[in-house]
């Protein structure tokens, strides 16, 4: 059995790579792969969390939807969000306008970036949410300057949505954590 971890999942949902790895075996049917791995997953912590329902035995542990949303997700769904936030026109200086995709998800001319967001996200809900924080972040800050957003597959291809990790809504750094030496 191969097992995707992504740290970001974790962290953005309090869980140990114990916890997702339990939980991921017992719900791909992995008894005898849980059984060799050598963790300590924090049970009652994930039942709390939603995660699970814990019955007597790993066997008899019911994996709630929760999450299964965490990394399994309709893709259309999450590109039609996409291209439901992402600008479809700009406005630029002169008053003319600049197409930056097509109107709906299905068109011909959203093709080559529905094939490049299927490779960055997959079926993984938690990438999707966090790109689509992460463009809600961008058209805050870049309101006033919206003439210079690049077209949805430029910005795909990219991954535009990465420069506004450490920045907040308001076009600010994040308050970080920081020591002195």
């Amino acid at each position: 059995m191969q097992i995707e971890i992504h740290i970001d999942l974790l962290i953005e949902n309090d869980m140990s790579a114990d916890d997702y790895l339990a939980l991921y075996a017992v719900y791909r049917k992995g008894f005898k792969t849980l059984e060799n791995l050598k963790i300590c997953p924090n049970w009652e912590k994930l039942q709390e969390q939603g995660f699970v329902k814990l019955g007597e035995t790993p066997e008899q542990h019911v994996i709630r939807q929760e999450f299964i949303d965490l990394f399994s997700s309709d893709f259309d769904q999450m590109f039609a969000e996409l291209i439901s936030t992402y600008p479809m026109k700009v406005r630029t200086k002169n008053g003319s306008y600049r197409i930056l995709r097509g109107s709906d998800p299905e068109l011909k001319t959203n093709a080559k970036a529905k094939a490049k967001y299927s490779r960055i996200v997959g079926t993984k809900r938690f990438m999707h949410e966090k790109i689509m924080r992460l463009l809600n972040v961008q058209l805050k800050v870049e309101r006033d300057r919206l003439e210079y957003m690049q077209q949805l597959e430029v910005w795909l291809n990219n991954h535009t949505w990465e420069k506004y990790i450490n920045i907040d809504e308001n076009g600010g750094e994040e308050t970080r954590i920081t020591r002195r030496l």
